[in-house]
Formats: structure tokens, sequence, C-alpha cells
């Protein structure tokens, strides 16, 4: 009968931790696992009942110590553990005393687990920003430290020099002041990618803006732009601004990295759900005839900062944060970009924005 009643009661327990989130898991004086939740054994994929702690979560000394200690004298304690399985989570995990020996129970000490990995993904990518911030940003001011030091001395007494140097000192200026409204766009777009848009907006009206801007520089480079699409598409729910920033950045990026003299096509077309989205959708598609993308680059192109041709991107006045920006406008429009390139043929930036307002998630 007792050992019924000691059945049932590790049976609670085993339902109790089931329904918490985070991993958990019970261990016995001998350090044995007797009771786990599915989030533990999904953290951890050598756990099983009955297996030690030391096989089945961790053979570190600091952690094995940890555990003797809390059965030595029942405080609660935590510390980091970092696992090497997989990309290496790093779990903060708290062991606390269990007082259970007077219902006969075994289990000794409860663990829960933590997972601080996305934190420390976050610190790191902030580490990242910084850095790569701090980098182009002292590139141009470098220059043009040089440049006013060069005007100060030999080119002083010299007008041509000087012509020279402070058309360079304006290229440089020119280029802080994109980064930092690229940086300030990006923040404002990432702060309000939650919120969906709840008003209507005219995609006719948002194509055409885009070209009429993007035209003057397509000139420049004797580059013509195409419309190819039915003359009257259908509304869709967006905001207007921000749609048109999605497409001058991609017209834009086709301009400068397609070959000069050649064609950018802007082709827009309505699709069924057999699309990414899985649901009807407006597609519009920007098309290049530049040299390609290499397949390794194209899942990084709208990472912060990510240059194919860093060379190539700082003399045509690139941030690096062109496509970053449509992305994290897209996630906020419940839309996606997808990006085709076949090397010395061009490239394809296909972006697909639902017709319905977003469902609620």
């Amino acid at each position: 009968m007792l050992e019924r009643r000691h059945t049932m009661e590790l049976e609670y327990l085993a339902k109790t931790i089931d329904a918490v989130c985070v991993p958990v898991v019970v261990l016995d004086r001998e350090l044995t696992i007797i009771a786990a939740n599915p989030s533990a054994q999904k953290a951890f994929a050598g756990l099983t009942l009955g297996a030690s702690a030391a096989k089945a979560i961790s053979k570190k000394r600091g952690f094995l110590n940890r555990l003797g200690q809390v059965l030595e004298q029942p405080v609660e304690k935590t510390l980091i553990l970092k696992t090497k399985e997989g990309f290496g989570q790093e779990f903060l995990t708290t062991i606390k005393p269990l007082d259970l020996g007077r219902a006969g129970l075994a289990a000794r000490l409860l663990l829960t687990f933590e997972d601080r990995s996305p934190l420390k993904d976050v610190k790191t990518m902030r580490s990242e920003f910084v850095a790569n911030v701090s980098h182009e940003i002292r590139s141009p001011l470098t220059a043009i430290t040089g440049i006013i030091e060069t005007l100060q001395s030999t080119a002083k007494d010299d007008p041509e020099a000087r012509a020279h140097f402070l058309d360079l000192m304006g290229r440089e200026a020119a280029r802080m002041v994109n980064l930092v409204t690229d940086l300030l766009s990006l923040s404002q777009v990432e702060v309000k990618q939650r919120r969906r848009p709840r008003k209507s907006v005219d995609p006719n009206q948002i194509i055409a803006q885009a070209m009429n801007t993007a035209r003057q520089l397509a000139q420049k480079r004797g580059m013509v732009l195409d419309f190819r699409g039915p003359y009257t598409l259908p509304a869709l729910p967006g905001l207007h601004d921000d749609l048109v920033r999605v497409f001058i950045n991609l017209l834009e990026n086709a301009v400068n990295y397609g070959r000069e003299g050649g064609e950018i096509t802007l082709i827009a077309c309505i699709k069924d759900s057999t699309n990414p989205l899985a649901q009807p959708a407006l597609a519009i598609s920007v098309t290049d005839q530049g040299e390609g993308i290499p397949a390794a680059d194209i899942p990084h192109l709208t990472e912060r900062f990510y240059r194919v041709d860093k060379s190539r991107s700082r003399n045509v006045g690139g941030t690096g944060l062109g496509l970053a920006i449509v992305k994290h406008i897209l996630v906020r429009h419940r839309g996606k970009l997808v990006i085709t390139s076949q090397l010395g043929q061009g490239s394809t930036f296909c972006v697909y924005l639902p017709l319905k307002p977003p469902q609620k998630t």
C-alpha cells in the first residue's frame, strides 16, 4: 500500500513539473534522475530516467560539486552551465533542496534551467553593432582629418588642390550623413516592427514614387527603369512611406550594382496562395543586369553592414544598412523578401506583401 502511494506521489510530481515551461529535473540522493519534464528532455539529448546527472546533464566538476553541496547543506544555489552540444547553450541553473523524505519519496534536489543563450546572443550582436558603427564612422572621419591637415599645410596655397580636397571632404561628409540617416531609420523601423499596419495603401502610388526618386540616379549611369504589370493594383494593408522606402532602397541597389547602361525591371503581379506567404499576395520584383551575387552571400545580405563588394559599396555611398531596413519594414508588414541571383546575369529582389490584413499572432 505504501509503495503504491509512493508511486502515485512520484507520478503527481512528474505531472506537476511537466506543466513548467522551462527544463526541470528531479534528482535523488545518488544524483540519479527520477523525474524530468519534456523541456528538459529536449534541452539535454541524453537525458533519461534512471541516468546519472553526470551522464545526462554535465560531467563538469563545478556542476557536480554544487549538487553535492546542496545535498550536504540544503540551501538553494545557482550556477551558469554551458553545454557543448548543438549551438552551445548557456543555462542559469537553480538547485533547490527538496524535503520530501517524510512522504517516502527519494527526491532530494530540484533543478531548473533558464536558457540565457538568447540574451547572450543579443549582447554579442550589440557589441558587434557598436564595433561596426565605430568602424564605419571612423573611416570618413580619418579621411576628413587627413584632408584638413593637407589643406592647412601643403595645399594651403594651391587652388586646384584645395578644390580637389574639398570635393573629397564633401563626399566623406555625405557618407557620414547617409550612415547616420540609415541608422536612425533602422532604429525607428526596429522599434515599430511589431505594430501591424492598420491602414490601406495604394501600391500604384508607392511604385510610381519610388521609380521617380530612383530615375535620376539611374540616368546618371545611363540606365533605364522599366515597369511591367497591370495599370491598377489592389490596395493592401501597409504604411505608404515605409513601403516607398523599401522600393527606393531596392531600386537604388539595382542602379548601384547593375551594369552601366543596362536595364532595371520592376514587375508587379498578384499571386495566389502558392507563394512564400502561403496566402494571396502582391509580388513586386526588382531585377538588374549586374554581375550577380555568389550563393553563399545571399543569406547574409539583410544583415547590418554586410557587403558583398565592400570597396564598391563605399564608392557608391552605400552604408550596408539598406537591405536591413527593407527586412525590418517587411517584418512589420508580415511580408517577405526573396533574393535570387545568377553570376554574370544579374539579381532579382522580390517582395511579397499580403493582400489581406495580417492574421493576429
